[in-house]
């Protein structure tokens, strides 16, 4: 019988023996409800793909301990509960954000645009003293500009 025709039950029992092709029936049925429910509740494209992914990547891992007793229940409750978890993932990312901030407050501005470019912006060393040292030659230049002006 072609998977195409299982039923969610074959198709969940499939999967929780190993079966791939099972599991890309089952994402291709599915896929496009879980990213509606996810695009209702998280209206950024981005976020929305990285939730639904996230959930049938979670749906995979622990195929072989789901107790799925009805599909649709099953979906809606991951969904929400992996868009809670994304919620929170941002709240905790902004009190980190302002938390950092506030510590960079103390720094120089050389250290704290540094610091800027290598951990916020993620340049490494080498992009970082090429920046560094553009924007010196720059200051060297301007100066010199205007006392010839």
């Amino acid at each position: 019988m072609p998977i195409a025709s299982y039923s969610d039950d074959e198709l969940l029992s499939a999967i929780r023996h190993d079966d791939e092709k099972a599991f890309a029936e089952f994402f291709e049925r599915y896929w496009k409800q879980v990213h509606a429910i996810t695009y209702a509740m998280v209206p950024s494209m981005d976020a929305t793909q990285e939730i639904v992914q996230n959930i049938f990547i979670s749906l995979w891992d622990d195929r072989t301990t789901l107790s799925i007793k009805y599909l649709p229940s099953y979906l809606q409750a991951a969904t929400k509960k992996c868009v809670l978890n994304y919620i929170d993932s941002l709240i905790h990312s902004d009190k980190a954000m302002e938390t950092l901030e506030r510590g960079m407050s103390d720094l120089h501005e050389k250290p704290k645009k540094i610091f800027r470019l290598h951990e916020l912006e993620g340049l490494s060393e080498a992009e970082i003293a090429l920046s560094l040292s553009s924007l010196r030659r720059l200051f060297n230049i301007i100066p010199h500009n205007q006392q010839k002006g």
